[in-house]
């Protein structure tokens, strides 16, 4: 029927056109396709962190007046001073630690200080919750001293207590969820525009690492700090915004 296919409905002939079959055709496909399975394939780390860098729309802190207006406002905003000064303390240690939030609140006061109060030099990750690998970071200095604030507002606290206690029920740590909230009314409240949530603290010491280094071996530093298993995760850390980038074009112009 030149180039087209007839099928008897009844009484009825219904003739299609290629086009018309070709396309009948791939939704059978699609459709069969849909509802056959195989064995679900392993969840591999390079997958989990493209499929992270493609849904988490956190941004880094990229102003550095902005960490000091976070900080003031942690230290000085009405509430009960134990949490402020723990929020505080959060802040910075995570800016510094660059580690995920459900790894840092899972942490307890004797993974930071020896038995006589000394502080260790450093900070072990035995298994990250992500990619059960293990990180040793250095308890920089900046780190300690706001540590040092928070541990003397406390008073009196056990080795075995959480290091970031939820206020309300000590003997739970505070939530990524609960420490989400509270960075983003704090962002909220200083008129800082942009996307913020736990993982911002991550990537912000990261950003300004790269950003301010005028050696490339820094980036691969950078990397292997962050325990990222290629450089592709990393240079997603430290995206640049529009104005950024805008900068640089008119700067660079021929």
């Amino acid at each position: 029927m030149n180039n087209k296919k007839a099928i008897n409905a009844g009484e009825m002939t219904i003739t299609f056109s290629p086009e018309l079959e070709q396309m009948l055709g791939r939704l059978m496909q699609e459709k069969t396709a849909a509802t056959q399975k195989v064995a679900a394939p392993i969840m591999d780390q390079d997958y989990v962190e493209r499929d992270h860098c493609n849904h988490n729309p956190t941004d880094p802190i990229r102003s550095l007046d902005d960490i000091e207006r976070l900080k003031n406002y942690f230290l000085n905003r009405k509430g009960w001073m134990n949490n402020n000064i723990r929020d505080y303390a959060y802040f910075v240690f995570s800016l510094n630690m660059c580690r995920r939030a459900g790894d840092i609140l899972a942490l307890h006061v004797y993974d930071i200080l020896n038995p006589d109060g000394s502080f260790k030099t450093h900070v072990t990750f035995d298994h990250e919750q992500k990619t059960g690998k293990k990180s040793i970071v250095l308890l920089n200095t900046k780190a300690r001293d706001a540590l040092t604030l928070y541990f003397n507002t406390l008073g009196q606290y056990k080795m075995s207590d959480w290091l970031f206690p939820n206020g309300k029920k000590p003997t739970e740590p505070m939530s990524v969820d609960g420490m989400r909230r509270m960075l983003q009314r704090a962002a909220k409240a200083l008129n800082i525009d942009m996307h913020m949530g736990t993982h911002s603290l991550r990537k912000t010491n990261p950003y300004h690492m790269i950003s301010t280094s005028t050696d490339t071996q820094d980036e691969v530093m950078v990397s292997q700090f962050l325990q990222h298993s290629n450089i592709r995760t990393t240079y997603h850390y430290i995206k640049r915004d529009q104005s950024e980038m805008d900068a640089f074009i008119e700067s660079h112009g021929l």
